[in-house]
């Protein structure tokens, strides 16, 4: 009976660790089909990107003399201010997919992190209040400066500050803080608690041109530009998110002086 009891306690454990290996190597193939398309995406974005900037370059030409000859109906100058309008909104999209392909190298220079966050919610403290958001700062004193693009470091804390005010609909509080790691690297994060992400999306927010938002309210370019500059300065981004309760997204970089390979 111990024989037997020992052979087939075995032959169990030779189905648990093989059925392990399998989920395992499922993960595995999953993680290099995903990085197979992100990188297809990146050389399509570049390529994409660097085609459809020269047209647009001549209608923003061409379509402000439109607008500003005499003798027109003001309807055609009407529609003339309508092309040049949908025309910046496709160069701005052209400029993000330069970013998200990293064709666009940034202007690094020593810059703080409490200083990009109070510049930046001067812009958006009136449209957290429009919508019911409360701003909550917890930014550490004395932090280490690093060496970044201040445009760039901007855009990714706009980016987060836009996608936690769609999370919360509803209302709520928005939380930004600092933190000097000891580690030579500095982290800033925005939170919510708005209604959070699912784990089956939150495996796809870096992909570029996907979203959940309805048609009218993002490109699904946002996180992804977010993404490349963050590795342009060779940090790291993490996301923990709850339904229901909210998300925290982590941006950490290196100080000045200790950029890794």
């Amino acid at each position: 009976e111990e024989n037997l009891l020992e052979t087939v306690s075995k032959q169990i454990a030779l189905i648990i660790e093989s059925n392990q290996v399998v989920e395992l190597n499922t993960k595995l193939h999953e993680q290099l089909r995903h990085a197979d398309r992100l990188a297809t995406t990146v050389q399509l974005s570049a390529g994409t990107a660097h085609e459809i900037h020269e047209p647009l370059a001549t209608i923003l030409g061409f379509a402000p003399l439109i607008e500003k000859s005499d003798n027109i109906p003001q309807e055609s100058v009407d529609d003339a201010k309508k092309i040049i309008n949908a025309t910046l909104h496709s160069r701005e999209i052209v400029r993000k997919l330069m970013l998200f392909s990293r064709q666009m190298p940034p202007k690094k220079g020593k810059i703080n992190l409490n200083q990009i966050i109070d510049e930046g919610l001067y812009f958006l403290e009136s449209r957290c209040q429009k919508s019911g958001v409360e701003i909550i700062k917890a930014l550490e004193s004395d932090m280490p400066e690093i060496d970044a693009d201040p445009n760039q470091i901007h855009q990714i804390l706009v980016n987060l500050i836009v996608n936690a005010i769609h999370a919360m609909p509803e209302g709520g509080k928005l939380i930004l803080s600092t933190k000097d790691n000891k580690d030579n690297t500095v982290s800033f994060s925005v939170e919510d608690t708005g209604v959070g992400i699912k784990e089956e999306i939150r495996e796809k927010i870096f992909i570029p041109f996907y979203t959940t938002k309805d048609i009218n309210q993002g490109t699904g370019l946002g996180l992804s530009v977010v993404h490349g500059i963050v590795s342009s300065h060779s940090g790291q981004i993490n996301v923990n998110s709850q339904l229901g309760k909210g998300s925290i997204f982590e941006i950490r970089l290196p100080v000045y002086g200790q950029i890794r390979e």
